[in-house]
């Protein structure tokens, strides 16, 4: 049973990773000036600047201004207590620390699930 607590524990780690390919976005868009023409995310030199720039002004929200997140202490409080009972579980070991251990990640999901809504 105390392999199947690290493979809980492993698990939680590796799915708590962010994965970098997803903040690569698109690597190409196309130009809708130049039909068939690529043009690449990356810096060139007609956009590149040197010395100080005057500040530009943030454009205006467009639509509706988003909606006001709730209080979100008792969410946190949950993952916290989800994440203290997995790793208590993983110490006891044994056939009641790996079932702690699984409530523990219940919590977990559940005030995860609640803090992300």
């Amino acid at each position: 049973m105390r392999t199947l607590s690290l493979v809980l524990l492993a698990s939680l780690v590796v799915l708590s990773i962010p994965s970098s390919a997803s903040a690569q976005g698109q690597s190409a868009v196309r130009a809708f000036a130049t039909p068939g023409a690529l043009v690449s995310g990356a810096p060139v030199a007609a956009q590149t600047s040197v010395g100080v720039q005057r500040l530009q002004p943030a454009p205006a929200p467009l639509g509706k201004p988003a909606p006001f997140r709730g209080d979100t202490r008792q969410n946190r409080a949950l993952m916290i207590v989800g994440g203290a009972g997995m790793l208590t579980g993983m110490v006891i070991g044994g056939d009641a620390g790996t079932l702690i251990s699984v409530g523990g990640g219940v919590v977990f999901l559940w005030g995860l699930y609640q803090y992300l809504q």
